[in-house]
């Protein structure tokens, strides 16, 4: 893709020359390539998803300084993996006969998890290999025929990777192979020698974990990144650590894997690609690593949009009979719901030390916001660093449940939440959770939702695009799959108080939505009348207000559950906004009104200044700092002074937790 200097000042008939040899030096080459094409659905998923992208790089940031501090790499890292299912599906002659070796698979997977450690991500194989035997799908594979191929041979969700000797995408172009992205169905389609040569299966999977071309989105268009890297983060492959990248190939990269070409920007600048980055057009034996923005977009995108992926018949999942409490202290009795575990190894409180060692322990936390990290062995599973005359050894894997128990996190009594300032829905002491484990979970979006004919346009509190509501994805999910947002601890004052929200139920899969209120004394199962199907008659029709009067839980300490099940469709997005409780009265402790304020936010210059409206200062004023899964880097008293100094912190979002008698207030704040 390097036949010529681009000259802007070409005359029509001069690049329209140019651009069909470069067509016809893609088709030369194509045997190389992938076939993997982003479309703007695929990138409207991908943007859905950016707030939550952006905290879990950010977690990766530091999940890598740490392993960096300790000396640890990729090989010895002290963090857990998060263990990624794999279906292997081999394509055979109908003979019966040739196809990829046991062998061949083995290194295949092999070589994934050499270079996927370093996104902290592991690779097994999920049950049996299914082998399919069959003349068209092995010879002449086009991805027109992708839905009769998994008609029969797919399995929900797990990454299905299919091998077979002949791959296109598009009529008589021999490609590697290519990935379904960001939203599509949980597909790979790999040529078989290109399975084997040690890095396009992971520049598939790398697509499959949304990273795009180094080139950018488009294989037939000179990239529009420029040289000097200023518009790095919106084109090419929005990624600011690889260089611009003209589109690369073999004419354009020798043996030695140096660059070539003369190519030059809008700017007049000379490109000077990265020929040894997995994700370019780069010659096969040159490409050898991810990019560290990659590898955490790839770790970012795998914890935003990706955990959902699970084995059948073996995975990592558990409950508690408690998420969240109000109190300075948890006791929590977990119950282990993994299949096929056979031993365990309990992180409970985000340390990367192992806890507990027996299927179903109980512990007792304070204050704080935790991950909670479960790794069984499992046997009858064909993984990692297998050989062809080797049978299912027993092996590790892993999950990591981020911020799933919260203690001691509050919301003022007076809450009005709009959510323009979370980054994800389990933000700002809100926990949102995927009960029934199969992806369907709370997210917060701008504009509207990936899916076509369901969700708002625009979102409640500032009646923008550009504003924020939470809503419920039912694409990719399960007909009653159940999905809760709880809210933190909340004191009814007032009798009169309400409880307000704004809800929008559109499209023709669209399934229910229910109120729940908890409190110290018991559970309460739909306050109102669960809403049920669809509430708009159109998309563009506003949200819809709704009341619930709390005065039965006055005096008491609340967390309210907003319980969406999915419909029968994907059509069936539930979104809400505005929530608020009128007519409470903020708690009061003597003439103590706490109501936290943070300054400057991002911290410039590493001091942190905190402002408070109470009108007394008490004896047991305190704060500490922590990270997001609960941490404590920081802890002092504020009674002298009312500045954290946070240079000893890394580069990171942080929660500050302020102790103002017997007030707590958590707020978050980045550096």
């Amino acid at each position: 893709m390097c036949p010529m200097k681009f000259c802007p000042n070409l005359s029509i008939v001069v690049l329209a020359i140019f651009m069909s040899f470069v067509q016809y030096n893609y088709a030369q080459n194509s045997s190389n390539f992938c076939g993997t094409e982003i479309t703007d659905e695929s990138l409207s998923y991908f943007q859905s998803f950016q707030d939550n992208i952006k905290l879990y790089e950010k977690e990766f940031a530091a999940l890598t300084a740490t392993a960096r501090k300790s000396g640890a790499n990729k090989n010895s890292t002290p963090t857990v993996l998060n263990s990624i299912p794999v279906k292997a599906h081999i394509i055979r002659p109908s003979d019966g006969n040739g196809g990829l070796s046991l062998k061949g698979l083995y290194d295949a997977i092999g070589d994934l998890n050499e270079i996927y450690a370093d996104a902290y991500m592991e690779f097994f194989l999920c049950e049996e290999v299914n082998y399919i035997d069959n003349d068209d799908f092995y010879y002449e594979f086009s991805r027109s025929k992708e839905a009769d191929l998994t008609a029969d041979n797919y399995t929900h969700g797990v990454i299905n990777i299919y091998f077979t000797q002949y791959v296109e995408v598009k009529p008589g172009v021999s490609l590697c192979g290519y990935s379904n992205t960001f939203g599509g169905s949980d597909v790979v389609v790999m040529n078989n020698g290109c399975g084997l040569n040690g890095t396009s299966l992971a520049h598939e999977i790398g697509h499959f974990f949304s990273l795009m071309h180094t080139h950018g989105p488009d294989n037939h268009a000179l990239t529009t990144e420029l040289v000097d890297g200023s518009n790095c983060d919106t084109d090419g492959d929005m990624i600011c650590d690889t260089p611009a990248d003209p589109g690369l190939g073999t004419d354009c990269v020798n043996n030695d894997c140096e660059y070539t070409g003369n190519l030059k920007d809008a700017n007049g600048d000379v490109y000077t690609p990265d020929t040894k980055n997995i994700m370019s057009y780069s010659r096969s034996s040159c490409k050898s690593y991810f990019s560290e923005q990659q590898l955490a977009r790839i770790y970012a995108f795998y914890k935003s949009a990706r955990q959902y992926l699970s084995c059948p018949s073996a995975n990592v999942n558990f409950t508690a009979d408690n998420y969240q409490e109000c109190g300075d202290e948890l006791t929590v009795q977990f119950t282990d719901l993994s299949i096929g575990a056979t031993s365990w190894q309990w992180d409970v409180d985000g340390d990367n030390v192992v806890d507990y060692t027996e299927q179903h322990p109980t512990h007792t936390y304070s204050e704080g916001i935790y991950d909670v990290t479960l790794t069984v062995s499992v046997g009858n599973l064909v993984y990692k660093n297998g050989d062809e005359n080797e049978s299912a050894p027993t092996g590790l894997i892993s999950k990591t449940f981020s911020q799933v128990i919260k203690v001691g996190t509050h919301e003022d009594s007076s809450m009005n939440i709009g959510f323009d300032t979370f980054d994800f829905a389990s933000s700002n002491g809100w926990s949102a959770i995927d009960v029934s484990g199969n992806g369907f979970n709370w997210l917060v979006n701008s504009g509207e939702t990936i899916s076509s004919d369901t969700g708002p346009m625009l979102d409640k509190t500032s009646g923008k695009t550009s504003g924020k509501y939470i809503y419920v994805e039912a694409s990719g999910s399960k007909e009653g799959d159940v999905a809760e947002f709880i809210s933190p601890c909340i004191s009814v004052n007032e009798k009169n108080a309400l409880l307000e929200f704004y809800y929008h139920m559109f499209g023709d899969n669209i399934g229910e939505l229910h109120i729940d209120i908890e409190t110290p004394n018991g559970y309460f199962d739909d306050v109102i009348a669960p809403l049920i199907g669809e509430q708009q008659t159109n998309q563009t029709e506003d949200f819809i207000a709704q009341s619930i009067n709390l005065s039965r839980f006055y005096g008491q300490t609340i967390n309210i559950h907003f319980r969406a099940v999915r419909g029968d469709g994907w059509a069936g997005d539930i979104a809400i906004d505005g929530i608020s409780i009128k007519g409470n009265a903020v708690t009061q402790k003597g003439n103590d009104t706490p109501a936290l304020k943070l300054f400057p936010n991002p911290v410039t210059d590493n001091i942190l200044n905190i402002v408070s409206t109470s009108k007394k200062k008490n004896a047991e004023d305190y704060f500490t700092v922590s990270n997001l899964v609960g941490q404590v880097f920081l802890k002092g008293s504020l009674q002298d002074s009312r500045q954290i100094n946070v240079s000893q912190l890394p580069k990171g979002s942080y929660l500050v937790t302020v102790v103002n008698g017997k007030n707590i207030e958590v707020k978050q704040f980045i550096k």
